[in-house]
């Protein structure tokens, strides 16, 4: 979601879904959050998290900052990913490249780092969405195996869509194989 001061969106509805501010601002929400009616403006820092409830209604700009908001929301039809064996969390294995940032029973919002150089352990992951923030390259080694190396150049800031039905994005070991930093967020499943 991109929305320059003085815009505002049409009246909306949305599931409970996860937030990351890329660029923050002041929004006015109508109504806020959880709320059925009335209004409250809210000051968005970049770098934010939220989890937003279930509901109705209208964003809009009231700043002076352009905002900038990657989300993930659940399809209805959206399916479960299921218990994996052997399960290796990346927060687990690389706690230094991965944080978490924020959860609900669904879903967590992370955030991968990684320097030029660095390479994370074999690990896992569920269905998820990463949105690139900064970086100019990495590389996925598919269940660990360097010869099946795979070089992603990144044009940032760029989303990648990761589901678990592609075997290189379920489980795979990550090297920032590019000359800048890499910052992430991504949006995964936890069932």
């Amino acid at each position: 979601m991109e929305l320059k001061p003085g815009e505002a969106d049409k009246e909306h509805d949305h599931p409970e879904h996860s937030m990351y501010v890329v660029q923050g601002a002041k929004m006015k929400l109508t109504p806020p959050p959880g709320a059925t009616e009335g209004s409250a403006e809210v000051e968005l820092p970049t770098g934010a998290a939220p989890v937003i409830p279930a509901g109705k209604h209208v964003v809009e700009n009231v700043g002076t900052t352009t905002a900038k908001i990657v989300f993930v929301e659940p399809y209805p039809t959206c399916k479960m990913c299921g218990t994996i064996a052997g399960y290796r969390s990346p927060f687990d294995v690389a706690p230094t490249c991965y944080a978490k940032l924020a959860e609900n029973d669904e879903w967590v919002t992370g955030m991968l780092t990684m320097k030029p150089g660095e390479q994370d352990p074999v690990h896992h992951h569920r269905d998820h969405l990463i949105y690139f923030l900064e970086g100019d390259q990495v590389t996925i080694y598919p269940g660990g195996d360097e010869s099946a190396a795979m070089d992603v150049p990144l044009h940032c800031p760029m989303g990648v869509p990761a589901p678990m039905s592609a075997p290189p994005f379920a489980y795979h070991s990550l090297k920032n194989t590019g000359t800048k930093a890499i910052k992430a967020v991504f949006f995964e499943m936890k069932n």
